[in-house]
């Protein structure tokens, strides 16, 4: 099976140079024409032994696989054929072996800057998982209200990234986005309320996120020129009048 490997690239935050000694090994592969399944299952049987694999998740047919090994080391392999190779980017890959001549792209480095219909999809996503939360209330479901507002918390970070001009394709793993952030952002967001699974911490931590989302998602998007979903915002705001003591900012 080893034979099915014609290339090998490091990815991801390492394979830019950007890592450090908690990241994970992201792997480039580009395997031989046939069916990607099979390939990936006995690339998971060669690799097992040599690396002291104790997990293997086999995702989308195959065509990426999580290893986890004896002393938690972690890699990921994304397997890819000669055609797939041009949605890479060679400026953020490291080569490590290629026994033919097929390689990413060099790709045109365009600085990023949001367009006005994504930052509009975050901002209504950010209103409607607010407008949820009288049905959690409602329900007294404080445990899965929980979940409501760690979304907010993330999509008030990736309102951040936006800011920054960080696509999402630099962004890199869920775990690593300090580096991304600026000072005033990362105590921004280390100045928010710790939230519990309890009525009023809840409610305390909804109103801190639309504190800090929605006025730094309206100077954006006036800077970009969105039209604000004033209909939208305004709905939102009465159907929380439902629920006593949730007020946004």
């Amino acid at each position: 099976m080893r034979t099915a490997v014609e290339a090998l690239w490091l990815a991801g935050s390492l394979g830019k140079g950007q890592g450090d000694a908690f990241s994970d090994v992201d792997l480039l592969v580009l395997v031989a024409d046939g069916p990607t399944g099979e390939i990936s299952a006995g690339l998971a049987r060669d690799l097992a032994p040599a690396l002291r694999v104790v997990l293997v998740n086999s995702l989308y047919g195959g065509r990426v696989l999580n290893m986890v090994t004896a002393d938690w080391a972690r890699f990921d392999l994304t397997l890819v054929q000669r055609e797939d190779l041009q949605r890479y980017d060679s400026n953020a890959l490291t080569p490590i072996f290629n026994k033919g001549e097929s390689n990413p792209p060099v790709q045109a480095q365009a600085p990023y800057r949001t367009s006005p219909a994504e930052l509009l999809k975050l901002v209504n996503e950010f209103l409607r998982v607010i407008g949820l939360t009288p049905v959690a209330m409602g329900r007294e479901e404080y445990q899965l209200a929980l979940n409501g507002v760690d979304l907010l918390r993330r999509m008030t970070m990736d309102l951040m990234l936006e800011e920054n001009g960080v696509s999402p394709a630099s962004r890199g793993g869920a775990l690593h986005r300090n580096h991304l952030l600026t000072a005033e952002q990362r105590d921004a967001l280390q100045a928010l309320p710790v939230i519990a699974a309890e009525r009023t911490s809840i409610l305390a931590g909804n109103a801190a996120f639309a504190g800090l989302f929605l006025p730094r998602a309206r100077r954006l998007g006036a800077e970009i020129g969105m039209e604000w979903p004033s209909a939208f915002e305004d709905a939102t705001r009465r159907h929380l009048l439902q629920t006593p003591d949730l007020r946004l900012p």
